[in-house]
């Protein structure tokens, strides 16, 4: 049961590499010229679902979404406590390393260069001074949608790691993880986990195509959620309230 909760978590973790890994492949890179299409938008309602506030209500969803997978209510209950544990540590580690390495976004490299001022000039500045230079600066750019504006107003951080997609990647791997720790075979299951797959990687396109992070940002991050959830689903696999009776049979 061990390899196979390895296999599914490295199968969903190569998965999502996938988006990193065509940037590489294809030498793609972001560019301020780059013209945003209708179909961006979507991307950005689906970006937002992984940006505070939104994000409390993506978990919220999720904890509902998944109560089917367990047996009882005391199984749910534990398992919402392993969700609001995985979510609260993935988002510690990548604030960490973001104070760490302090890595500009690429939007943020663009603006400074913009407007004849050094990175570490902007990120000198307090939060809300940053956003209010962005604001500035974008005022000018008529081609840029307000949504997407407003989106860089907010997004005034660093980028290493990528905290929307350790966000996604984190409840791809809950979903995943629980789905083959119940021994869950149903159609319904199948399907959350494809439609989880899918929101995830769109999350992670998201974040290059609006110039808010590198490839390597994505694929350390998915690492990151990968290992930390490795370790969590290793450790409840040895906990009897989570073993089903046709794996204590198998045994």
């Amino acid at each position: 049961m061990v390899t196979n909760m390895l296999k599914r978590l490295s199968l969903y973790t190569l998965l999502l590499c996938i988006v990193p890994f065509f940037a590489w492949i294809f030498t793609w890179q972001w560019s301020s010229h780059d013209v945003m299409t209708n179909y961006d938008y979507p991307l950005y309602f689906l970006t937002e679902s992984g940006s505070v506030p939104y994000a409390i209500i993506t978990c919220g969803a999720f904890a509902l979404l998944l109560m089917p997978l367990f047996s009882t209510r005391k199984q749910w209950v534990l398992g919402v406590i392993v969700m609001a544990f995985s979510v609260i540590l993935t988002q510690g580690i990548k604030s960490g390393l973001k104070t760490l390495f302090s890595e500009p976004r690429p939007y943020v490299v663009y603006v400074a260069e913009e407007s004849r001022i050094s990175v570490a000039q902007f990120y000198a500045q307090e939060r809300k001074q940053r956003s209010d230079f962005i604001d500035q600066f974008y005022q000018t750019k008529a081609d840029t949608p307000s949504w997407l504006k407003r989106h860089y107003e907010k997004e005034v951080g660093y980028a290493f790691p990528s905290g929307h997609t350790i966000f996604a990647a984190t409840w791809l791997m809950l979903v995943v993880g629980f789905v083959q720790l119940l021994g869950v075979r149903t159609l319904a299951a199948k399907v959350f986990v494809s439609l989880t797959s899918l929101w995830a990687v769109l999350m992670l396109i998201s974040r290059l195509r609006f110039g808010m992070h590198y490839p390597i940002d994505l694929f350390i991050s998915t690492l990151i959620a990968f290992l930390v959830h490795w370790g969590i689903f290793t450790f409840l696999q040895k906990k009897a309230i989570f073993i089903n009776k046709k794996d204590q049979n198998n045994d």
